[in-house]
């Protein structure tokens, strides 16, 4: 099992549109930059570090890690107690401290013990391998939302994605908008996540009903 989540989300992203509509005045990147992207109408975010500096993706891998703890201390324990039964039983049958009824009748209840912690251990990997993809989701689609609202004016043809190991072996740098992208993407984010925590006032609960 793995101890801690790694969320790398290694899918590609990309946004093809028509030809650009005109750029934006001010997107927080150098000159050179801006130039070098609006004269190709592609850019390119380099994933891992967009990934690895997004908010998002340290509150999901932070409530992951405590579930997966959780459940990894449930499982040992479950094992740890079974081990200490088995040997309980073996030194009982050495110490001939049981009639042969007693220890035939002891052995077929921890043989049920034992599939059943199997199928317990087996059952919570999927669940958390489950679990995982969900955060992998949730981020793959939270940046893929955001680039599209980013992009909807289409001052890039493309954006498109690199990663470690991904299709995209050489890109030149002043193409990477990953620093443009960045603080608006955590700005999005810490909106949602503001807006989700407020109270509902009287109006808003009242609209809810």
């Amino acid at each position: 099992m793995k101890k801690y989540l790694i969320l790398i989300c290694a899918a590609a992203f990309s946004l093809a549109g028509c030809n650009s509509k005109g750029s934006k005045s001010d997107v927080g990147a150098g000159d050179s930059t801006q130039q070098a992207v609006m004269s190709s109408q592609v850019a390119y975010i380099n994933l891992d570090s967009l990934t690895s500096r997004y908010d998002m993706y340290h509150d999901l891998r932070g409530e992951y890690e405590k579930k997966a703890k959780r459940i990894q201390d449930d499982v040992n324990g479950r094992g740890r107690r079974l081990e200490k039964d088995v040997a309980d039983f073996q030194d009982k049958i050495q110490k001939g401290l049981v009639t042969r009824s007693t220890a035939a009748q002891m052995e077929e209840d921890l043989g049920k013990r034992q599939q059943s912690f199997m199928q317990f251990r087996e059952n919570s990997l999927r669940d958390l391998a489950e679990e995982e993809q969900v955060l992998l989701n949730r981020i793959h689609f939270s940046i893929v939302d955001f680039l599209k609202e980013f992009n909807s004016d289409y001052r890039y043809a493309m954006i498109i994605s690199t990663t470690a190991g991904g299709p995209v072996l050489n890109a030149n740098p002043a193409l990477d908008i990953t620093a443009v992208v960045l603080p608006e993407l955590n700005k999005k984010y810490a909106a949602e996540k503001k807006g989700a925590a407020a109270p509902k006032t009287d109006e808003t609960a009242e609209n809810a009903k």
